[in-house]
This record gives structure tokens, C-alpha cells and sequence, in this order.
């Protein structure tokens, strides 16, 4: 029978007694206490009495049986009382011991415990929150450094083995949710119908692409592609070569996608991502990237209307082998030659630096062939290094957004010794784009309350 009111808060009462008797009793044995020590005390006996609130009130949810019986949840007649049976599950305040009605379906043969359902226990040995801990600390660290976090902040006990088989178990939920927003923003437009809601105006948004590797078992290195969808915002920035303050674009508030695969599943993701955040309302966006054909190829496919920008320390990189080539490793004519064509390249003049590049190339056939490779480099791209006009317009020319993103992904999967069956780095990938992009709560509500689960 359900406890009253004031049952219930007589019982909590006496045990919250129970435990500030306990810690004045440590008080007037302890002589002179370190900081350190008080903290040991508080924290044990905050999680005794914990636990045994949690107890109490888990406790009287166990008490009541519906009547009559639940539905089978397969052929929906009643089930009958089968009796209590027992679970202990650990939770974030502790040990808890569950006595829980067991309903059966002698039609269907199968049974359930309603108070399971209530509490949403989707583990046997686990609560929910632990569950998430566990999940997203594995997309940080590693699983056996999850194991010791764990035990070691929030005395909860869990193997690196359940922390890698609970993160397969819900990163292969998260990926089922990408899964979904990639084709539900892919699908072909059906028949037109009013707007359920009037769309806001956005400022500026932009995209930017890129690839890191990861090793994969028995198949080895494969680039994992990730996008970064953001929003452009122009404020103050001190020039590092001038000093003084000047109005430049800064990527803010970017959310990211990685797929270990070919460029078209990764181009629809990095669409539904941007489509999730509004792109078609922003005001004007862009696409800054390296300048690797597949990026621009989906450039074209999915963001066909958006300004197109190579990556300015991409551009320098590839003036800079120029100039190698050309004046030799670290000479005072080689840093004069890049000096003076970084300024024809900042004003978008990328097609005189290839025509100069043609022209050498043509006396010189021993560096002729990677002159023109660079030559073709700037020619191909020239239309999307009009850096001086994009930045005073208020665009970002970089692409630190992704590049910084690639290296946090690559932290996780491409440490040293790190082998990844495929499957095991594709369910975690979706967890990791979620905590870098501030999404994982979300996300994890979801695929927990997913009737698949």
C-alpha cells in the first residue's frame, strides 16, 4: 500500500537524523579536521543519505500493483501478478535494491515488470543516469579511463568493458537519429503545402569541410570526413601583424557531422545538419574549405548558391612550395618572392601567380612539373581566392572551424596504438560530433525514450 504524505516524510526525516547524528558524532571525535577530511565525511554520508531517500521512494512506487493487470503490450489482454522479484542496480547516488511486480501472458508467454517502465530501466544493472555518464564520457576519453573517472569522482562502479558495450549500444542509437535527419533532409520535395510556422530571418551562415584518418582492423587508414556548419559573426579583432583593432569574421557557434565513408552519405549529412539550423533562412552563407575536388563537388551539389572560399593558409601552403621550388629551401630570395605574392594573392590575383608559374616552368624542366602542378592549383581555384574582397565584405577566409574539429575527432580515434573495428568507430563517431556539438543531451533524450530501445 502507497505510503501518505506524512509517512513518507517521517520516514526521510528519520533518516536524514540519523545521518547528521552520525556526522556530529564525527565532529566531536575528530580533533583540528584537514579541509580534506570534512570533505570525506560530508561526501560519504551524503551519499548514504542518498540512497536511502532514493530507496524510500522507489520503495513506495513498488507498492502499488495496478489493477487490474497491464495490457500485454503484444496482444493487449490482461496480464496476471506473477509476484516480487528482485534487481539491484546502481545508480548515480548509490546501490539501490528494487522489489518489483512481475506480470505475465499466458497467450504470449512473455512478461514485464511495470515498475521497470515506470523508472525507464533500459539496463540491467545501470540507472539512466549512470547510463549517460558512462556513454558520454566515452566520447571524451577512453573506455578504461571512463572506468576510472567514474569510480574515482562518483564512486560508481562500472568495467571498461560495460562502459564499451553500454557505448556501442547507445551510439548505435545516435547514429540511427543522424541516420534519420540525413534522409528525412534529402528527401525529394513533395507537394507544396502552407508553412507551419513563419520562417525568422537568419544573419550569415557557413559550412566548411575536411578529412582525418583513423585506422580501421583489416582494413587500415580511412579518412573519417567532417563538416562544420556555423554561424558568421564580424567582431573586433587585434591584427597579429599590425596591432590594431580591425572588424574580421569569426565561425561561432559551429555543431559538426564526421562519416567514415565515401563523400555522398557525408554531403547529405553536412546538409541536414546545416537544413536542422535554418540555412535556407540566413541572409547570405558560404563554403571555405581546402581546395580538394570532392569538397567543392559537394559544394555544387548542396550549396550551390553559397560564395565559394579556399582556405587562405591552404592557399599559403601551396605559394609557399611554389616559392620553394622556385628560390630553393630558406633563402633571403625565396622569403622576398613569397612576401611580394602573398599580397598579389591576399587581392586576388591568383591567376597572375599561375601564368608566372607557367612561364618559369617552360625554361626550367626540372622543377617544371611541380611548377605547373602548383599553376594549376591557383588557376582552378582562383575564383574562390578573392580573399581581400570576402574579408572586407565580412566573410571568414579560413578554415580553422573544421580543421580544429578533424584534430578534436582525430583525439579520440587515432591515439597511440588506437585499431577501430568499424562498427565500433562508427556507433561512437555520432557521440562525439554530439558532445562537440553541444547536442548530446538532446540526442541522448531521444534514442533513451526510443521505443526501438
Amino acid at each position: 500500500m502507497k505510503c501518505t504524505r506524512d509517512q513518507l516524510r517521517a520516514e526521510l526525516l528519520a533518516a536524514a537524523e540519523e545521518v547528521i547524528d552520525e556526522l556530529l558524532e564525527w565532529h566531536e571525535r575528530s580533533e583540528a579536521p584537514t579541509l580534506t577530511e570534512i570533505e570525506d565525511a560530508v561526501l560519504d554520508l551524503r551519499k548514504r543519505l542518498g540512497e536511502r531517500m532514493e530507496r524510500a521512494v522507489i520503495a513506495d512506487q513498488e507498492a502499488v500493483h495496478p489493477v487490474p493487470g497491464p495490457a500485454c503490450p503484444t496482444c493487449g489482454r490482461e496480464m496476471h501478478y506473477k509476484g516480487m522479484k528482485g534487481l539491484r542496480i546502481q545508480g548515480r547516488t548509490g546501490d539501490i535494491e528494487l522489489e518489483r511486480a512481475y506480470f505475465y501472458c499466458n497467450r504470449c508467454r512473455g512478461g514485464l515488470f511495470p515498475l521497470d517502465r515506470q523508472l525507464k530501466l533500459r539496463a540491467k544493472h545501470w540507472s539512466e543516469g549512470v547510463l549517460k555518464l558512462a556513454v558520454w564520457l566515452s566520447g571524451i576519453v577512453d573506455y578504461d579511463k571512463v572506468e576510472e573517472i567514474l569510480a574515482k569522482v562518483g564512486q560508481i562502479t562500472i568495467s571498461d568493458s560495460s562502459v564499451w558495450r553500454q557505448a556501442q549500444v547507445w551510439g548505435a542509437g545516435f547514429q540511427d537519429l543522424v541516420e534519420v535527419e540525413r534522409i528525412r533532409s534529402n528527401l525529394l520535395p513533395g507537394r507544396w503545402g502552407a508553412p507551419c510556422k513563419r520562417a525568422e530571418p537568419k544573419g550569415r551562415m557557413g559550412v566548411s569541410m575536411d578529412g582525418s584518418m583513423i585506422h580501421i582492423r583489416d582494413e587500415g587508414w580511412k579518412e573519417l570526413k567532417v563538416g562544420s556548419v556555423f554561424d558568421v559573426e564580424v567582431r573586433p579583432t587585434r591584427d597579429k601583424e599590425t596591432g590594431d583593432w580591425v572588424e574580421l569574421a569569426h565561425a561561432v557557434g559551429n555543431s559538426y557531422v564526421a562519416h567514415l565513408g565515401g563523400p555522398e552519405i557525408f554531403g547529405q549529412m553536412v546538409w541536414a545538419e546545416a537544413a536542422r539550423r535554418d540555412w535556407e533562412q540566413a541572409a547570405d552563407t558560404e563554403v571555405v574549405a581546402d581546395g580538394a575536388p570532392w569538397i567543392w563537388n559537394l559544394a555544387v551539389d548542396h550549396f550551390y548558391d553559397s560564395r565559394q572560399v579556399v582556405d587562405w593558409y591552404h592557399g599559403m601552403e601551396h605559394l609557399a612550395e611554389a616559392a620553394r621550388q622556385l628560390k630553393g629551401e630558406e633563402t633571403l630570395a625565396k622569403k622576398r618572392w613569397l612576401n611580394a605574392r602573398e599580397t598579389t594573392l591576399f587581392e586576388g590575383h591568383a591567376a597572375r601567380i599561375a601564368l608566372e608559374l607557367e612561364a618559369v616552368a617552360q625554361h626550367q624542366p626540372s622543377i617544371a612539373e611541380a611548377l605547373k602542378k602548383e599553376a594549376g592549383y591557383f588557376r582552378k581555384n582562383q575564383r574562390r581566392m578573392q580573399y581581400q574582397e570576402m574579408r572586407e565584405d565580412g566573410w571568414a577566409i579560413g578554415s580553422g572551424m573544421v580543421e580544429s574539429a578533424a584534430k578534436q575527432f582525430k583525439a579520440r580515434f587515432a591515439g597511440p596504438g588506437m585499431r577501430w573495428s568499424r562498427s565500433g568507430a562508427e556507433h561512437l563517431i555520432p557521440v562525439r560530433g554530439a558532445i562537440m556539438s553541444r547536442r548530446f543531451d538532446e540526442l541522448w533524450r531521444q534514442a533513451y525514450n526510443s521505443p526501438l530501445n
